[in-house]
């Protein structure tokens, strides 16, 4: 069967008969043994990364996940034959679930009855109308509109209808549907826990759906770095002009950083970490992967304009991800709670553990328990000393990390004493922040795990980055906290082969892999 069909009603289509069989593959990598990464990675074996595909059946494999996420494992083990999709969205609520009117009624009086009429409307809805099942939020109390007013049922095809496409701007080869719903429907986990049970999901997913866009990095930066490198004007290869290559080079570097931030979190993952790396992933990293994405289409110019080319189709589809299944402004606002115990932390980490641990766990994808992580655990991560351990990296470079922390207190302080922290512009702010100081340390880790210094200027590069972020903050708010510094970038070392060159700085896989150690008695 081939990945895409002309279908009579809806034109150039996912196969969505086709999308059975990966996606089979992908359930059992969850159950019984849960590895959420190698899950994902199976859509890269089958569809290598393409994100019509790639998205339709995540939104699959999310769904489904929600089984085994509310303790039904004998009804994920037995629909592993299916096609599911989220029923969350309603057009008038966007990430306000507690907002949604579609109402559950149960079939009796019984307190533990199972059986429910499901009635209202889902809008912006994946694989909808080809899904044998969805899983939906609903209300069984209207009047309720707390985190116990939402309820998950499973509802088969049967009961819904009216399904009416919805002709987007990108990833015109999914099929994306509003419909009503009326009909019966399965009651999954417990009466009151629906939020819970996506939350509990979202935990896992925010790394599958980050892991797609970073995917996009790897097909559309080399297709760039081949055209420049093909195609001739005036009499020479523009990878060859010094503004060309500047500008690849500070892609491609960019690139190479998004790439390993995505798979260090995933070596974090089942710890403590595993929801403050996820919100950071679906925020701040996929906003990364589409502001990469976009320049590099820029600097590839009417190549990328080609429908056949990944260069434009790739930077067009990477603006759904931070926004679907829970948008970056959430995520970001989640990570804003965390700055004071981020900042305060004493507790010691070893630079070279972490070091060690991460060239021997990149780019593996191993089981875990992430689909059981405890809420309290997870709502406060084991931060360390920042200070400190930026100190252990032993960075050759003029950054003063006392200095932008001090800073960074100043300014929390100036909007407390100002009543501006409570305000949702600042508290926004504040996670952005929180996200660049966590970049800036990666970044360290990134330069000290390649042990290679053309990675140096990756932490300029995301120095830098936070302190416009913060310099902004200042500036939009008129506030007096002293302004920050930028860091001079560290000279490009002499390059006789511009294509070569920044095609081996972009291989951070190749390079990991090379210098993989064996624990010790393997």
């Amino acid at each position: 069967m081939g990945e895409f069909i002309q279908d009579p009603q809806f034109g150039e289509i996912v196969d969505f008969e086709y999308l059975r069989v990966p996606l089979h593959e992908a359930y059992d990598a969850m159950h019984p043994d849960f590895n959420m990464m190698e899950a994902i990675n199976i859509g890269t074996k089958h569809f290598k990364d393409e994100p019509s595909q790639m998205i339709a059946g995540g939104a699959s494999m999310l769904a489904w996940m929600m089984l085994p996420a509310s303790d039904e494992p004998e009804l994920a083990e037995e629909l592993k034959d299916a096609i599911f999709t989220l029923g969350w969205t309603e057009e008038h609520t966007g990430s306000d679930l507690l907002s949604i009117k579609t109402q559950a009624t149960p079939k009796s009086d019984d307190p533990d009855e199972r059986e429910y009429h499901i009635q209202g409307g889902k809008w912006l809805i994946n694989n909808s109308y080809h899904a044998d099942y969805h899983m939906v939020l609903a209300k069984i109390d209207s009047n309720q509109n707390g985190p116990r007013s939402l309820s998950l049922f499973l509802v088969p095809r049967s009961s819904t209808k009216n399904w009416q496409r919805l002709e987007t701007h990108v990833l015109r080869k999914m099929v994306l549907t509003k419909f009503d719903i009326d009909g019966p429907g399965r009651l999954v986990g417990k009466r009151g826990y629906g939020l819970s049970i996506v939350q509990r999901m979202a935990s896992a997913a925010r790394f599958q759906c980050s892991y797609a866009g970073s995917r996009l990095l790897l097909h559309a930066i080399p297709a760039t770095i081949d055209h420049l490198s093909t195609k001739e004007i005036f009499e020479e290869r523009p990878i060859n002009f010094s503004n060309v290559f500047r500008q690849m080079y500070n892609l491609v570097l960019q690139s190479a950083f998004l790439t390993f931030v995505m798979h260090r979190a995933i070596v974090f993952s089942d710890s403590s970490f595993l929801q403050f790396h996820g919100t950071m992933l679906k925020s701040w990293l996929l906003l990364r992967v589409n502001e990469v994405l976009s320049q590099n289409w820029l600097v590839a110019g009417s190549k990328g304009f080609l429908q056949e080319s990944v260069i434009g189709g790739m930077a067009i589809d990477s603006f759904v991800l931070p926004v679907f299944d829970g948008h970056y402004t959430i995520n970001t606002l989640m990570t804003a709670k965390h700055m004071s115990r981020y900042l305060t932390a004493d507790d010691k980490a070893s630079a070279e553990e972490r070091i060690t641990r991460m060239r021997q766990k990149l780019f593996i994808f191993e089981a875990g328990n992430q689909i059981n992580a405890k809420p309290s655990e997870i709502r406060r991560p084991e931060f360390f000393d920042y200070e400190a351990y930026m100190a252990g990296l032993d960075i050759p470079l003029d950054i003063d990390v006392p200095e932008y922390l001090a800073r960074v207190k100043q300014l929390l302080d100036e909007l407390d004493e100002k009543g501006l922290s409570s305000e949702a512009e600042y508290k926004y702010k504040v996670g952005t922040l929180v996200h660049w100081l966590e970049s800036v340390l990666a970044a360290g880790e990134f330069w000290k795990t390649m042990g290679d210094d053309v990675y140096l200027n990756a932490i300029v590069q995301q120095y830098n980055a936070f302190v416009k972020a913060f310099n902004d903050i200042i500036s939009e708010g008129s506030l007096e906290t002293p302004f920050l510094t930028p860091m001079r970038h560290v000279p490009l070392p002499e390059v006789e082969n511009n294509e070569a060159f920044l095609r081996d700085l972009l291989d951070v896989t190749g390079k990991i892999e090379a210098m993989r150690v064996a624990p010790t008695g393997a």
